[in-house]
């Protein structure tokens, strides 16, 4: 990898981003959201499955999501949605481990419009 960022820096380079951004282990369990928000996320989701953050018609289409991203089928998955009448993409972006193994995902959101 080019370069090196310390813990610290890191952190205030992902809070610099116009970017929701949340961290999904690879056991499904919620570990980070970023303060800039597009949805609504509060501290309790924290260590909790990311499916039982949606609602249940919603989750075979996100074990859909993971299992494409965990499998190895798809790198990314991107989703073009809506809220509060603007354009939102959201990304669902597969991270690996220096071995390449299924290490979670990172999902974003940003505005497009």
């Amino acid at each position: 990898m080019p370069g090196e960022l310390p813990e610290n820096t890191l952190i205030k380079v992902l809070a610099a981003l116009p970017l929701d951004v949340t961290y999904i282990d690879e056991h499904d369990v919620i570990r980070y959201y970023s303060d800039y928000r597009i949805f609504n996320r509060t501290p309790d989701i924290l260590g909790i499955t990311v499916q039982n953050c949606h609602k249940p018609e919603s989750r075979d289409e996100v074990n859909r999501v993971i299992d494409d991203l965990r499998s190895g089928r798809k790198g990314v998955s991107e989703y073009p949605t809506e809220k509060d009448g603007r354009r939102v993409r959201v990304r669902y972006i597969a991270v690996k481990d220096e071995k390449g193994a299924y290490a979670g995902l990172v999902e974003t959101a940003e505005w497009v419009d």
